[in-house]
Formats: C-alpha cells, structure tokens, sequence
C-alpha cells in the first residue's frame, strides 16, 4: 500500500495518534479504479474491479515513516472518506488534517 498506481493521487495528508501516543500519517489518495474485492462468491459488482473514481483511506505503520499498510475504502468522495478517517474507532478523535502541500 505504500506506492501509488498508476492514475492514483493523494489528495489529503494527516497524522493520527495511534495509542493515543505514537504519531502516526495517513492520507487519502483518489483513484481512478474502484477494486473489487476479488472474492468470486461476491456479487460481481463487489468482486470486480471497475473504472470508476473512488477514494481510499491509508494508514500510515506505528514503526516505520511512509509506509502504509491498512486501509478502508472505497468512498465515492473525499469528503466521505475524511468523514470515515475522522469517524475511526480508536483513532478519529486524534486525526489532525494538514494543509494542502504540506
């Protein structure tokens, strides 16, 4: 989850205390591919990919900078997916949005 494919942005960056102590990032990145779920007894419009843009949350690791290995998503928009980060059980209340470009 760490590199970006091809057609993927980040479009939001912010920490979050994991713990309540240890700072870490995340970010929202949009891309322009909803992936499925890949699971062949989901409902076709679950398990497959489609070419739609959609939004994903990425949690940045508790040891490493960069280095993102969880998430949620999709989100059909950024304010969604904002919304979902800021809602996360256990971390919403310390998520602090950064200015763009930071």
């Amino acid at each position: 989850m760490t590199k970006l494919a091809p057609g993927e942005k980040i479009v939001a960056l912010g920490v979050y205390r994991y713990a309540g102590e240890v700072e870490c990032e995340l970010r929202i990145v949009f891309s322009p591919v909803r992936y499925g779920t890949g699971d062949y007894e989901d409902d076709p419009a679950v398990a497959e990919d489609r070419v739609e843009d959609a939004f994903y949350v990425q949690y940045g690791s508790t040891t490493e900078r960069g280095v993102f290995n969880s998430g949620t998503g999709p989100y059909p928009t950024i304010e969604q997916a904002r919304a979902a980060a800021d809602a996360a059980r256990g971390i919403g209340a310390t998520v602090r949005w950064l200015p763009a470009g930071a």
